[in-house]
């Protein structure tokens, strides 16, 4: 089994040491290096094969958002998922909007940063319980663009019915089982509705689905 490749960046050596020892315990998970900043983040995925980021917010010389901002610029560039002392949309709105497909609080049991390191290198979303819905729906709130009507913007983008539907559901944090049963159909055209919606919305998994989503006014994400 080909090991998911992990790159830990944070400022703090104890917290790169706490995090590279919870790693450790899946053998399907190889830390390949760890920086001190951004800009070492930056380089370093420039020059070695990555896939995963776990990006600390608050660094000096570079933060994590301007790093994942940069990562993500790239081509095939590794899923950044942010792990960080707040759970404050100060920092979820702009890591996500720069690319970045999860968001975790630094107190999350190992066995969470583990599976969410599984999860953003699946495509799919992880969120850190802690951080509450009406922090994701900050998104919407922070960068909704009304000068198109939705239904207009809906048109332009190509979206049918369907993929609105499904669009909505996960924004209520439906999984695919979920939206299957709910709308009758198998979980194989579940992913072959979000396969479409992701080239639709320029995006590469779930999370950045939704914010480009909340981003335009398609989808509300419920306050907790």
């Amino acid at each position: 089994m080909e090991q998911i490749k992990v790159l830990i960046v944070d400022d703090e050596p104890l917290i790169r040491h706490a995090l590279g020892t919870i790693l450790a315990t899946d053998s399907g998970i190889v830390t390949v290096f760890s920086a001190e900043n951004g800009r070492a983040a930056v380089e370093f995925c420039n020059d070695n094969e990555v896939d995963v980021v776990l990006m600390d917010l608050q660094m000096p010389v570079m933060d994590g958002v301007n790093a994942t901002r940069a990562i993500k610029s790239r081509e095939d560039s590794p899923a950044i998922l942010a792990i960080t002392a707040f759970s404050s949309d100060d920092y979820l709105v702009p890591v996500l909007t720069a690319g970045a497909s999860g968001y975790l609080v630094k107190d999350s049991e190992p066995s969470e940063i583990i599976d969410a390191v599984h999860a953003v290198h699946q495509g799919t979303a992880a969120i850190s319980p802690s951080v509450s819905a009406d922090l994701i729906s900050a998104v919407r709130d922070a960068y909704v663009d009304n000068s198109q009507e939705v239904d207009d913007l809906i048109y332009d983008l190509g979206l049918t019915n369907r993929e609105v539907q499904i669009l909505k559901l996960l924004a209520q944090g439906f999984n695919n089982p979920e939206v299957s049963k709910t709308l009758g159909i198998t979980e194989t055209t579940v992913k072959t509705h979000m396969a479409k919606i992701f080239v639709k919305l320029g995006v590469r998994d779930r999370v950045q689905a939704l914010v480009a989503a909340a981003r335009m006014g398609i989808v509300e994400i419920p306050k907790g």
